[in-house]
This record gives C-alpha cells, sequence and structure tokens, in this order.
C-alpha cells in the first residue's frame, strides 16, 4: 500500500530549474543570472556526479559546487537548440506518488526521480547522451545535488500543451471541491490565508501563457497545501486521499507542460508556445 501524501509532496521551490536553463541556452539571460539562482537556491550546496561517463560532465568536480555542472549543461542545449524540438534536449521530470508518466524507460534515472519527487534531463539528441539532475532538501538550508550521466537516454514522454494542461487542473479542482475547496474555505473562516503559499520564482522573457499556467499551478499547490496541513477537516481521509493524488499529479504534469511550452518558444521550435506537444 502506498505511503499517505504528506506536505512534502510539494516539489521543491528548485523546479523551475529548466525555465532559467533553457533562458540562457536559447534566450537572453545573461550566464551570470543562471548562476545566480542556483547558488542562492540554498545556503549550502552538496553535489554527487554518478552513472556513466557523458560529455556535459567532463571535467566537473563534485567539490566546485552546483554551478560547475552548467556550462556543460548549457553547452549541450545551445548545440541542439536549433536543430531538435526542445523538448528532445531538456524536459522537467515528476514523480507524484503512483505516476511515472513523465520518466524515459532509465531505471537509474527513475529511481533518482522517485527519490527526489523530480528532476532535471539534459538531453544530446544526436549522441542520446544525456544528464539527469535532481536535488533534495536533507536540512532546512542544504540542497544534495545528484548528476547522473546516462550514456544511451530516449526522449521522455511528452505533455499536454498549454491549453490542455489548464484545463486538467480545471477539472481536478471541480473534482476535488468538496474534499479541498471546503477545507480551504473553513480554515481561511479560521485562521487566514496560508503563510506558506507558494509563488514561484520565474526568469524573464517566459511567454504570458506560460507565466499564466505557473500562476494557477501556484493557486493549487496553495489548495494542496492547506488540505495537507489540516487532515481533520473536510472529508474523511480515505475519501480525500485518491482526490488528492490526482491534483497533485494533475499538477505535476502542468508543471511539465509549462517547461516544454517555454522551451519550443525559447527555441523557435514552433510558432506559439501553445503549440501541442505530444510527438510520434
Amino acid at each position: 500500500m502506498s505511503r499517505p501524501l504528506t506536505r512534502g509532496a510539494a516539489l521543491s521551490p528548485a523546479w523551475p530549474l529548466p525555465l532559467f536553463l533553457l533562458r540562457t541556452a536559447w534566450g537572453d539571460q545573461p550566464f551570470d543570472a543562471l548562476t545566480g539562482y542556483v547558488s542562492g537556491l540554498a545556503g549550502s550546496h552538496l553535489v554527487e556526479v554518478t552513472g556513466d561517463p557523458v560529455r556535459m560532465l567532463d571535467g566537473v568536480s563534485p567539490a566546485s559546487g552546483p554551478t560547475a555542472l552548467l556550462p556543460g549543461l548549457i553547452t549541450s542545449l545551445r548545440r541542439s537548440g536549433r536543430t531538435y524540438p526542445a523538448p528532445e534536449s531538456l524536459a522537467l521530470l515528476t514523480a507524484a506518488p503512483g505516476d511515472s508518466s513523465s520518466l524515459p524507460a532509465v531505471p537509474a534515472v527513475r529511481a533518482d526521480v522517485a527519490a527526489a519527487g523530480w528532476g532535471v534531463l539534459v538531453r544530446d539528441p544526436a549522441t542520446r547522451e544525456a544528464v539527469c539532475l535532481t536535488c533534495v532538501h536533507p536540512h532546512a538550508d542544504v540542497l544534495r545535488w545528484r548528476a547522473r550521466g546516462v550514456a544511451d537516454c530516449p526522449v521522455p514522454p511528452q505533455p499536454d500543451g498549454p491549453s490542455g494542461a489548464l484545463f486538467a487542473l480545471g477539472q481536478a479542482v471541480l473534482e476535488a471541491a468538496e474534499s479541498i475547496e471546503r477545507t480551504t474555505t473553513r480554515v481561511g473562516q479560521v485562521g487566514g490565508p496560508d503563510p506558506d503559499s507558494p509563488v514561484t520564482r520565474l526568469p524573464g522573457g517566459l511567454p504570458s501563457r506560460v507565466i499564466e499556467l505557473v500562476d494557477r499551478i501556484d493557486r493549487v499547490e496553495a489548495i494542496i497545501s492547506v488540505a495537507l496541513a489540516h487532515p481533520d477537516l473536510g472529508v474523511d481521509p480515505a475519501t480525500r486521499e485518491p482526490v488528492l493524488r490526482r491534483l497533485v499529479a494533475v499538477k505535476d504534469a502542468a508543471r511539465r507542460s509549462a517547461v516544454a511550452a517555454a522551451g519550443i518558444a525559447a527555441a523557435g521550435g514552433a510558432a506559439k508556445g501553445d503549440a501541442p506537444l505530444r510527438g510520434p
């Protein structure tokens, strides 16, 4: 039997990392902005480099911190961005409880993402080499990064576009109204809004449709956080648990859609960021 959801079901605040990567590789964001973002995610960083030897990780020393990983990733993205569809080069991976729909068929990658809850996949479509980057918070102000080299990595499953993601979020919230929205209403009447409601930090230059989608995701994240923080309110836990699991899975899928759409727009792979993302 799977474990009940906890407040830890929320993705790490570092999940927008692929948005910062693509804006640096395929947009006009300075490299210093990327390194500043990564360094500022925690006061201390631990880095592990593992897996197959791949070009993107050549010469990387774990002692140099996570910013030492960035030049190889950005170089690979710039090399592939104008030749291959963006989602073949860069993807957000998530592993909501019971949901592995975003993960490529590489057991080590699946294990890393399952342990961390999320990951970033940077892939060279020409060689099929890839790096899966994950991170977890072992302590409040410490991030532990793992960069796994993969010698032969398939393209991960592609998400829907932003319109489909927005629709799925709306449907999931409607289905969860009795067990979640009623809970948040009662909590709001008693104690006011949750001070920990998330506001995602984003790089500049993203398409408006992506920004709208991330704003909607933040609202859903706040609903989930309140519901998990007050398990005694609303319907009984056994009824609420599967509803919450679906909402978490749909929310994480929407994040993958945001990254894929932003990548397509930045790399010039489609006329609009709302183009269908699923491919053959």
